[in-house]
């Protein structure tokens, strides 16, 4: 069995390589097992390829360990394994060091954005960040780079990130279907990674990839809940300051909330083990509409996708923010 991700860090120089050369190992041979969903896809394919009909898709990754998630907690040396299986994936690169730098600028600071509503029901926000911390150090990245926002204090220091700057900006930006001031850390950053849960919700049906950005970045978001949080989510989305900051979005589908969310209840909660990536934030969360749905269909609760779709994804594609037709993703689903 592979060392734990943080032990390894106190190991010789000679035995780390040897655990990461394990783990590259690891993440290869899943790729070569794994199952796609339209078929292999080349490591020089970009975020979006062509299939074999002549149509553009959006490529999203979907991976999935049924040992990621332990009795006592989350195994997370194969949450690293799940978090850089999709990074390679998504970049079309052999290295997860490689594929980070497919995403980011070696002198960007990176926004890590997580959610702290129902964090500690959840409880795999720790197991998260220290994964992609370990992850962007060791492809070259300094915890210094790193601005963990909405974790915890504890959290924070024990991983030596940064604090996101609080507050909001003087400036009101108009996003078209409404004006705000922006959260200040937007302006510390230079990247963002997004790294929300997946959750149905009670008024915008679902919060995934969008809403974890949108109605975290404005000072009022109880303002823009209205219609399903139709058009704001993909409004706030597609303002400069957030959307040009926005590299990639790895949803926490770990556990997944399936019903009564945003609050997370224990009996609520499916123990999934999945990880999904993409960088079209709209193609992301239709993607996890999809696997709410397989639950719910599972314990004989209504299908949201059919009988409330999420208003946003549609006006989000119509935006211009991403693609909302699951014929124009290309679901790549791989098994560690």
């Amino acid at each position: 069995m592979c060392q734990s991700t943080e032990d390894n860090w106190h190991l010789p120089s000679e035995e780390r390589d040897a655990a990461l050369s394990r783990r590259e190992f690891v993440v290869r041979s899943a790729v070569a097992a794994g199952t796609l969903a339209l078929g292999p896809i080349p490591l020089s394919a970009s975020d979006r390829t062509t299939n074999r009909h002549g149509l553009r898709q959006v490529r999203v990754v979907q991976a999935h360990s049924e040992h990621v998630i332990k009795p006592l907690g989350i195994h997370e040396d194969v949450l690293r394994d799940l978090v850089e299986l999709v990074v390679t994936r998504l970049s079309g690169k052999e290295k997860a060091a490689d594929a980070w730098h497919a995403f980011l600028k070696a002198d960007d600071t990176i926004g890590l954005k997580f959610n702290r509503n129902g964090a500690d029901t959840i409880a795999t926000t720790g197991p998260m960040l220290r994964a992609l911390v370990a992850s962007l150090e060791d492809a070259g990245f300094q915890r210094s780079q790193m601005v963990a926002v909405e974790v915890s204090e504890e959290l924070r220091s024990a991983t030596q990130t940064q604090a996101a700057e609080p507050g909001w900006s003087l400036e009101q930006f108009d996003f078209g279907s409404g004006s705000d001031r922006l959260a200040k850390w937007l302006d510390q950053v230079t990247a963002i990674v997004n790294i929300p849960f997946l959750k149905t919700h009670n008024l915008a049906v679902m919060t995934g990839a969008m809403k974890n950005i949108s109605h975290a970045v404005v000072k009022h978001p109880a303002r823009y809940h209205a219609n399903g949080c139709s058009p704001f989510i993909g409004d706030i989305v597609a303002l400069p300051q957030v959307r040009d900051k926005l590299r990639l979005h790895i949803v926490d589908a770990l556990r997944v909330v399936f019903d009564g969310g945003p609050v997370a209840r224990e009996d609520m909660i499916w123990d999934g083990g999945y990880v999904i990536g993409g960088t079209d934030p709209v193609a992301v969360d239709v993607t996890g509409l999809h696997l709410i749905d397989r639950v719910r269909k599972a314990v004989s609760l209504p299908l949201i996708g059919e009988t409330s779709p999420p208003a946003y994804l549609e006006a989000a594609d119509a935006r211009g923010v991403g693609t909302s037709e699951m014929h124009k993703i290309m679901l790549e689903k791989v098994k560690l």
